[in-house]
Formats: structure tokens, C-alpha cells, sequence
């Protein structure tokens, strides 16, 4: 027996290493110290938020099932990505079409040309279409925020709050972690109503709301550093591009005070990838940068451009998500940025280019 819970004990150890070792974020012990690891790093520690680099997912949610789905940006989950090394997350926040049967987002031109073609081709798209499941026991605020691309007709991955639960979960586990929000607010939902979603998943604990409020030069915030947001465990920091109300909603933050991007609609085949900001359209920096590194295939219907994204095998036999591609796109940009930290390097299908996005993260970082 003696033997046996030697063994028991041995075994349960041995979990607990690979565990540890298979998460960078937790404490490392060198000798009689030991090191804070924020991100999986000590030396990210000391450093300023907006001064690290985080890889980035472009719809983040957009991943199977269904597997055969034409317009995915992401093959693996939420869940798959936050264990992989993924920090940064664009998501799309639509009204729901669950009740009326169709779609409620009118704003958008492309929603409207999609509606009009699966209408047209209504067999052709019928087992494209994809609707998670959800509970009919819901709050009604609640239950109208989905994660859908422009359009809930097409696929709808569910509620916000889902997903939102799966994100609470791992930064319960993981609390040397800190995570990005950049959501596009597709149905201009305001501030208030999205933030029932954050306070039922409890994401709301960890969410980041500033000290400093918006000012018009747009720059130059005291963003605090990776340790200063993990010892006061407010290591979710959200974006929304549209709607953000910080006297309502303190921790929902205006993106276009704090970020600008890179040219989004980069359409195959991508020779140089731009680095000019393309928005804001003020030409103003802010101290957030997003590098935009993916492509969209175009077609051109009644005068209308439709962009899609490529689908896994065209990203990798371009080479895309390389960390020839990235790093090529990154040198190219200093030109422009100087020695500007490229905040969220963003791309789909991050788990193509043998690991190219983490070794750019890594190489902005100066990390070895």
C-alpha cells in the first residue's frame, strides 16, 4: 500500500510540473527567488501596456463548426487560441436575427448584398448557413448580442456572453495573463447594453477602466505596465470601435482615442503589405498600433466588392502568416513608425506559418 500511494503521489507531482510547465504565466522559480512572469515573460513586466506587442486573431470567433463553412477566419476556438498563446481578439458584436428570422443590422451595404444573394441562391447557401443553439432562459439584452461577421444570416457563433464565460475561465486559471478586446460594434449597441454580457459571464472583475480620461491629442496616456494590471487583477483591457460611453460603461473603452490601424483590406495577391494609418482618417497617432496582416479573396457583384477571407490552403501557399511575410512587414513599417511598438500583429488562421505570429510577437518584444 505503502508503495502505491508513493506511486499516487509521484504521479500527481509529475501533472502538477507539466502543468507548470506547459503554462508560461506562472511564477518561475530561479533558486531562492522568484520571478513575476506576466504574459509568459519577466521582462514584459516593467514595460508599459501600450509598449507590448500581443499576437491577435482577426474574428477571433470565426472558427468550426461548421468545418466546411466558406467564410471562416480561424480554425481553431476561443478556447484553442487563449492555449496556444493568443492575447488580443477581434470580435463582432451583431444583433441577434433569432427571433424575426432575419437579419436586423441595416447599416451595412454588404449585409444587404449578402441577404439579396443567399435570397437569389437560397439552395446553393442552405447548409452554409450555421445558428449555435442557445438557451430560450435568457435576459433579453442579453440574449440579442451575438458574435456573428456583418451579417447573423450567414453564421451566427452564439451569445457574447458565451464566449465571454469561456475568456472568464481562463483568466480565473491564468492570473498572470493580460487580454484584448477589439470589438467591431456592427449594431451599434450602446455601452450599456453590452455590458450585462461582461457582468453575467463575471468578466467584468477583470476588466481595465483608466485612471486618465480622453483628451484631444489622442496620445501620451500613463498606460500602466503588465505587472501593475495583474497585482490589481484588471488584466482585460476592451476596445469598441463605435458606442463606447466611459461615464456608463468605465472599462468599455473608445478605440479610436487609443488605436489606429493599418490598412485592413489587403486583397490577394498581397506583394507589400501597406503600413500608412488608414484609421482614424486624422493622420493623428495614438499610442495603440494595430499591424493588419491578412487578405481577402474580391469578387465584384452588380458593381458591389465582396471580400471574403482566404481559406487556409491559399494562406499557406502564400506564405502569408510566415515569419518571412510578418517580419518583411514589420521591417517595411519602421520607415513609417519609427521605433513604435507594433501592438496587435493580426492575422487569420494564426496556426498556419510554423508559429510565424508568436515569433513576431517575440521579435518585437525583443524577446529571445
Amino acid at each position: 500500500m505503502r508503495i502505491l500511494e508513493n506511486a499516487l503521489i509521484c504521479m500527481i507531482a509529475s501533472l502538477g510540473l507539466a502543468r507548470g510547465s506547459a503554462s508560461p504565466q506562472q511564477q518561475q522559480t530561479t533558486g531562492p527567488e522568484t520571478k513575476l512572469l506576466c504574459n509568459g515573460y519577466s521582462e514584459l513586466c516593467s514595460r508599459s501596456y501600450n509598449n507590448v506587442s500581443f499576437a491577435c486573431t482577426h474574428n477571433a470567433y470565426s472558427s468550426p463548426p461548421p468545418e466546411d463553412y466558406l467564410a471562416l477566419n480561424q480554425a481553431r476556438s476561443i478556447q484553442e487560441q487563449l492555449d496556444d498563446g493568443v492575447r488580443a481578439f477581434m470580435l463582432d458584436v451583431v444583433r441577434s436575427a433569432r427571433d424575426t428570422g432575419t437579419d436586423n443590422n441595416t447599416s451595412s451595404t454588404t449585409s444587404g448584398i449578402v441577404s439579396t444573394i443567399i435570397n437569389k441562391f437560397k439552395g446553393i447557401f442552405s447548409r452554409q448557413l450555421y445558428h449555435k443553439k442557445e438557451s430560450k432562459e435568457e435576459d433579453s439584452t442579453i440574449a440579442t448580442v451575438h458574435l456573428c461577421h456583418q451579417s447573423c444570416l450567414l453564421i451566427d457563433k452564439g451569445r457574447f456572453v458565451d464566449t465571454l464565460a469561456v475568456f472568464k475561465k481562463f483568466m480565473d486559471a491564468n492570473p498572470h495573463e493580460v487580454i484584448t478586446f477589439i470589438i467591431e460594434n456592427v449594431s451599434g449597441f450602446t455601452a450599456a447594453q453590452l455590458s450585462p454580457s461582461f457582468e453575467q459571464s463575471g468578466l467584468d472583475k477583470y476588466a481595465y477602466a483608466p485612471e486618465f480620461s480622453p483628451r484631444g491629442s489622442h496620445s501620451g496616456y500613463a498606460w500602466p505596465t503588465l505587472a501593475e494590471l495583474i497585482e490589481k487583477n484588471k488584466r482585460l483591457v476592451v476596445f469598441i470601435d463605435d458606442k463606447a460611453d466611459t461615464s456608463a460603461v468605465p472599462y468599455i473603452l473608445p478605440q479610436w482615442e487609443y488605436v489606429v490601424e493599418i490598412p485592413y483590406a489587403n486583397i490577394n495577391p498581397v506583394k507589400s503589405f501597406p503600413c500608412n494609418q488608414e484609421r482614424p482618417r486624422d493622420a493623428v497617432p495614438r499610442d495603440l498600433l494595430v499591424l493588419n496582416h491578412f487578405v481577402y479573396n474580391r469578387i465584384t457583384i452588380a458593381g458591389k466588392n465582396i471580400d471574403s477571407p482566404l481559406n487556409p490552403t491559399q494562406v499557406e501557399e502564400h506564405g502569408y502568416n510566415s515569419f518571412k511575410s510578418l517580419s518583411e512587414h514589420l521591417n517595411s513599417c519602421k520607415s513609417t513608425w519609427g521605433t513604435r511598438v507594433f501592438n496587435f500583429i493580426t492575422v487569420d488562421f494564426y496556426d498556419i506559418g510554423a508559429g510565424g505570429i508568436f515569433k513576431a510577437v517575440k521579435l518585437v518584444n525583443g524577446l529571445s
